[in-house]
């Protein structure tokens, strides 16, 4: 058990490892050159590839290059992920530099300035711990602070992983005191290797963790451009209708009295014929911004297509404030909406459905809430105007027609034969 971990292996390993990441990370990078928190992550992993490379040739390469330039570009190598992490949450990086480079160059300056460091490995050891932890906890603190605002779940496995590493050199720093280090014929005190296995085992958890957070972050932006509307920017139809299904699968919100309702721009044709569509795209904009910065918590909104929006209103907020729709029709009509200097006037007609409790067929609600609308319009917009309920029009249609057969029946039978 004495020699169970061979230190020179073990870096190159891990410098194996190091290799086959950085090749993938920069094939990532390649794809959106744009993307600074990948160009970040990419150096960084090269420059782990080059630190480990180096002090896998200890015993052949001179200390400054093997030992002095090797944990310096390790060093490095967390500096340039610390500012990946920083770029990946678009945060400033105007005096980051700095603090990313300032490990490594303690490291060398020690090793360069101080001749007994140079020599004695258990200081090495020491302050090389110190360094590393800094830099691990630089790392894990800087996803922590991206995971409040933006909670990725492998921010999660980033930070067990980097918190991980900082703890463990926080762990080896005493280490040396209590048990000093000599290596012979590549090998150390059980422990050392030990220690050094875990960095391989945390060092591919980190990366995986990084790997998961861009295809996460990518998977969102894709799965929000197809709900998001892109010109006004709230979700569109499939995902307005998700969100009233969603919303009436909770059982305190399934309750009847909720409001569906249809808005449409009125005269929105002849906004775009007299000023040009960019004027119609600022009408819908603006007219979007209103009526969804105005809704109740709960309440759900959506860009159905055209001029033509969505809302929904659970019971309670119905009942909370039942002249809400109402409301929204006359603060319209008040907006100060312009665009190139020119005043452009809009009103809005809506129609409006309520839902019964339990399971309703949306398809059925859209469309008496679409009649509704058709009655604003027909009477001359800017209006709200009220449908039946869904539920009960078409077995009223299907009692009508039904009636309709069996007199057409009874009139056959009661007449003579020729």
């Amino acid at each position: 058990m004495d020699h169970l971990f061979h230190i020179p292996t073990l870096s190159l390993c891990l410098s194996a490892a190091c290799i086959t990441v950085s090749v993938f990370v920069t094939l990532l990078w390649n794809e959106d050159r744009a993307d600074r928190a990948l160009a970040f992550w990419t150096l960084g992993f090269w420059a782990g590839c080059v630190g480990l490379a180096l002090l896998s040739l200890r015993d052949v390469a001179p200390p400054i290059v093997a030992l002095g330039f090797g944990n310096a570009f390790s060093l490095w190598s967390l500096g340039l992920v610390w500012l990946g992490c920083l770029a990946f949450d678009r945060r400033q990086l105007r005096f980051s530099f700095l603090k990313a480079f300032a490990c490594g160059g303690i490291w060398l300056v020690c090793f360069e300035l101080w001749p007994r460091f140079a020599v004695d490995l258990n200081m090495r050891i020491v302050v090389c711990s110190v360094l590393f932890f800094i830099s691990s906890f630089m790392v894990a603190a800087a996803i922590w602070q991206g995971y409040r605002h933006d909670p990725l779940p492998a921010r999660r496995l980033a930070i067990f992983a980097f918190g991980g590493h900082a703890l463990v050199y926080l762990i080896r720093t005493p280490m040396p005191l209590l048990e000093p280090v000599t290596l012979s014929g590549g090998f150390g005190p059980n422990w050392f290797g030990l220690i050094m296995f875990i960095y391989f085992v945390q060092g591919l958890v980190g990366v995986l963790a990084i790997f998961a957070m861009v295809y996460e972050r990518t998977l969102r932006a894709h799965k929000l451009a197809s709900e998001i509307d892109f010109l006004t920017a709230v979700p569109n139809r499939r995902a307005f209708l998700l969100a009233v299904e969603r919303s009436r699968q909770r059982p305190d919100e399934s309750g009847a009295g909720a409001v569906l309702a249809l808005v449409d721009a009125d005269h929105f044709k002849a906004i775009n014929d007299t000023h040009g569509h960019a004027a119609g795209d600022a009408a819908l904009v603006a007219l979007a911004t209103f009526l969804s910065g105005r809704l109740p918590k709960g309440g759900v909104f959506g860009r159905l297509g055209g001029e033509e929006f969505g809302i929904y209103l659970p019971a309670r907020q119905v009942a909370a404030d039942p002249d809400l729709l109402e409301r929204l029709r006359m603060g319209v009509a008040t907006l100060d909406i312009r665009h190139a200097d020119m005043a452009l006037p809009v009103t809005i007609s809506l129609g409006a459905v309520r839902l019964a409790s339990g399971d309703v067929d949306l398809s059925m609600a859209l469309a008496a809430a679409d009649r509704a609308l058709y009655a604003s319009k027909k009477a001359g917009r800017d209006r709200l105007s009220w449908a039946e309920h869904p539920g009960t029009e078409q077995p009223t249609a299907q009692l009508h027609a039904l009636s309709q057969q069996l007199a057409a029946d009874t009139r056959g039978k009661e007449r003579p034969a020729a």
